[in-house]
């Protein structure tokens, strides 16, 4: 009689790979793991919270790769091991798990501000920025005062290409199709689509598929 799987079986063992090496590649395939999972612990809002947690650590380490805090892979290791324990131990209380993720985040807590730093700078590279206000009137002078012409970053343009796209496949389109048709490389497409989930305008239909909102 063959075993039965456990849940969190791939997931560990792209997270092995990614250990071995660190690439958009096994990045990218540890994040479609932690999707999976995501939908498989649906009902469970502390297991969720730890892949939350998961999921900023891999634009962390496509940012640094090679120059990536070793506690970046640590964390990822420890999470894996949390959320092994939380699928366990379903007995678990609601304080108790929360402690559990508590005592994580303390023992990570330098690499995480690294982490939220690096979030930070994507959320304003994929985010239109203002146009500069019109400089101030000389006094006792009335001038006409040109505004800049704002010129788009090639960031900008991706993530106008991606949405543009996403938005034309009413049925949900996946990553794969998305690079194929925009020309954006990898990790800038998914970083587009992450944070177009966070703010709303992208919506996860299913496993690496995705329909704007």
């Amino acid at each position: 009689m063959s075993r039965k799987q456990h849940m969190l079986e791939p997931l560990m063992a792209s997270l092995l790979t990614l250990d071995w090496e660190i690439s958009s590649q096994t990045i990218g395939k540890f994040e479609k793991e932690l999707e999976v999972v995501r939908e498989k612990v649906a009902d469970d809002p502390y297991s969720k919270k730890l892949i939350d947690l998961a999921l900023p650590i891999c634009n962390y380490l496509r940012v640094r790769k090679g120059s990536a805090d070793p506690a970046s892979m640590q964390f990822l290791h420890q999470a894996t091991r949390t959320l092994h324990s939380l699928r366990q131990k379903t007995k678990l209380g609601g304080a108790e798990r929360k402690e559990k993720i508590k005592k994580l985040l303390n023992n990570f807590r330098d690499l995480m501000v690294d982490v939220q730093r690096i979030n930070s700078s994507l959320d304003r590279a994929t985010t239109t920025k203002s146009s500069p206000l019109p400089a101030k009137v000389a006094a006792g002078k009335k001038e006409l005062v040109r505004k800049p012409a704002v010129r788009k970053t090639e960031k900008e343009s991706s993530k106008e290409e991606v949405l543009k796209t996403i938005k034309r496949y009413k049925k949900g389109v996946d990553i794969a199709t998305l690079i194929k048709i925009t020309g954006v490389n990898d990790s800038t497409v998914r970083t587009i689509v992450y944070r177009g989930v966070k703010e709303g305008t992208i919506k996860r239909l299913r496993r690496g598929v995705y329909l704007a909102v």
